[in-house]
């Protein structure tokens, strides 16, 4: 006949052992009077609702530099600020006026002169459409404000304005279909880039004049590309 010991206080004392051919044993206690956590099937610990030691509930780990557990880098407030500002409509806006001067002064170069050349030297032949450019330019070069533009042209883009505004361009797009850049860089050429191809853009006025009917399409391509080089990150994010 079995027998049951006594505990020192009198009880009788629990069955500690698993039963035959059942799951991991009834709610056991752990030295110090805390509750153990059953293992999961296979032998791995249950992960969920652990304590720490001391009886502190565990904390989810936080990623570095802050946000949600499993959050990537983009979603750190921080960044995502500096991406907004960097991928922004208003520095869109000015970055597709800039594609559109670029398109416009490349095209017309052979024919007038290229982006930022003092003037047309006089006695060149000019095709029809650009008769009147040498009087175009002269009437807004007597405007201070145009004055200023083509100044600030000039200091920012070291001289070389043609070469500046490709790449105010190129580094407007690269940084939109690059989400994984260092931030505080990116926003910093995506702006320098915007502001330059808003003083590039009220320089190149007579340019812009020669287009004609062709300027809403110059200005179409260049807001298609911004818009384009905005979405592709997150078209590749959904694909993959």
């Amino acid at each position: 006949m079995a027998q049951q010991a006594a505990e020192p206080g009198g009880g009788a004392a629990a069955d500690a052992g698993p039963e035959s051919g059942g799951p991991a044993a009834k709610a056991r206690r752990e030295p110090g009077g805390a509750p153990a956590v059953d293992a999961e099937p296979g032998g791995a610990p249950a992960v969920a609702d652990r304590a720490e030691p001391g009886g502190v509930a565990a904390v989810p780990r936080t990623p570095p530099g802050g946000g949600a557990p499993g959050a990537g880098p983009t979603d750190v407030p921080g960044v995502a600020r500096l991406r907004a500002w960097t991928a922004g409509w208003s520095s869109g806006l000015a970055q597709a006026l800039g594609a559109a001067v670029l398109l416009v002064t490349e095209c017309v170069r052979k024919d007038v002169a290229p982006f930022g050349t003092a003037r047309v030297p006089d006695g060149a032949g000019l095709p029809g459409y650009a008769a009147d450019f040498p009087r175009m330019a002269e009437a807004l070069d007597a405007q201070w404000w145009f004055r200023a533009a083509e100044a600030a042209r000039d200091a920012f883009g070291f001289g070389e304005p043609r070469a500046a505004l490709w790449a105010a361009v190129c580094a407007a797009l690269v940084v939109r279909l690059n989400v994984d850049g260092p931030p505080r860089i990116q926003c910093f050429l995506s702006l320098a880039g915007a502001c330059y191809c808003l003083v590039a853009g009220l320089s190149a006025l007579p340019y812009l004049a020669l287009a004609g009917a062709a300027l809403p399409f110059a200005l179409l391509v260049g807001g298609l590309a911004v818009v384009l080089a905005t979405a592709a990150p997150r078209v590749r994010r959904r694909a993959g």
